[in-house]
């Protein structure tokens, strides 16, 4: 199965965060947008949305272990963008 590569960069720290491997894109979108949005006290996403971008990065075949990266990474989603206007 494929799976998708997925790194959020940080833009304070000017570096990305350790790749994850997602099922599929949609996932990953929904995970990072749960997690922009999820407001705890250490979040630093949630705090500093203008910081933070969410990079699809390629592919990896967990079949024959092989990786289809992009050169360069993809921008999928800003934090800003995913974060859910506060109800008023």
């Amino acid at each position: 199965m494929k799976k998708t590569i997925v790194a959020v960069f940080d833009k304070a720290s000017n570096a990305f965060g350790q790749p994850i491997f997602a099922p599929a894109k949609g996932v990953a979108l929904r995970s990072f947008t749960d997690e922009v949005n999820n407001n705890y006290e250490t979040n630093q996403m949630y705090h500093h949305p203008d910081d933070f971008t969410l990079y699809d990065l390629g592919l990896f075949d967990d079949n024959t272990g092989e990786f289809e990266l992009h050169n360069p990474p993809n921008k999928l989603l800003t934090a800003k963008d995913a974060k859910n206007p506060v109800a008023s």
